[in-house]
């Protein structure tokens, strides 16, 4: 290679370099100084109005915000530091309203250097760090007062949801036991009746702490939040028939 060709190919890596530390890096689509990213329901559809929480690592309550679009998408610029990506969805659903965690495609962290972090709205699966917890919602139960069952974990419980789930979905039949005795983890979050079994014989179901009547089937919504208890949870009390 003579030296006026080695000299224009060290010219050009070199501007190649200097283009790529100005605004693209090892994201591949990110650009220097901003997060951007799309949000999608697990359908693939894009998601409006879902809240973009660009939190930084270290400092409390030092963080920007954004909204996604029509389209699902978010641009928002932000300053040198540590910084994680969030996306907080407050869907409506027969009357309530919901806080709820949208999975991202790469939880790592950020720096100035800028990310692109697309989210999904998953109503099943367990979250990652720096999140926990399931992206599904919780069921407990505990039984009558003198009306409990040898072994609660044996207990078989049917989710028949009534109309669409929260994202708009369908639904399925769920059959469900609960391993450890009293809390059924992860259940997409929706409208169902439920029917407890045990042994063969039905359990009769009512709200948890409340003098409703004992029913067969039980209708239940999820609670955005249940006060000193949990939150996107439903808590239900059984007895024996």
């Amino acid at each position: 290679m003579n030296q006026f060709i080695a000299s224009i190919l060290f010219i050009s890596l070199a501007a190649a370099a200097c283009k790529k530390d100005d605004g693209e890096n090892n994201n591949g689509d990110a650009k220097k100084g901003y997060v951007t990213g799309k949000v999608r329901n697990s359908a693939g559809a894009p998601v409006k109005g879902v809240k973009i929480l660009i939190d930084h690592s270290i400092f409390y309550n030092s963080n920007m915000s954004t909204s996604t679009g029509d389209d699902g998408s978010y641009s928002i610029r932000i300053r040198t530091g540590s910084w994680y990506a969030f996306a907080e969805h407050y869907p409506v659903y027969n009357g309530k309203k919901y806080h709820i965690y949208l999975e991202p495609d790469n939880s790592d962290g950020f720096g100035g250097e800028g990310a692109v972090r697309n989210f999904t709205w998953k109503l099943t699966g367990e979250k990652e760090a720096p999140l926990s917890g399931y992206f599904g919602g919780l069921v407990t139960f505990d039984n009558y007062i003198g009306e409990s069952v040898p072994n609660e974990a044996d207990i078989t419980w049917t989710f028949t949801p009534v109309g669409p789930l929260i994202d708009g979905s369908a639904g399925q039949t769920l059959t469900l036991k609960a391993a450890d005795g009293w809390q059924i983890k992860d259940v997409p979050m929706g409208r169902y009746k439920v029917k407890a079994t045990y042994g063969g014989n039905i359990l009769q179901l009512r709200k948890w702490r409340t003098e409703d009547a004992f029913v067969n089937e039980l209708t239940i919504d999820f609670e955005p939040e249940i006060a000193a208890q949990c939150n996107n949870c439903a808590m239900l009390e059984y007895r024996k028939t």
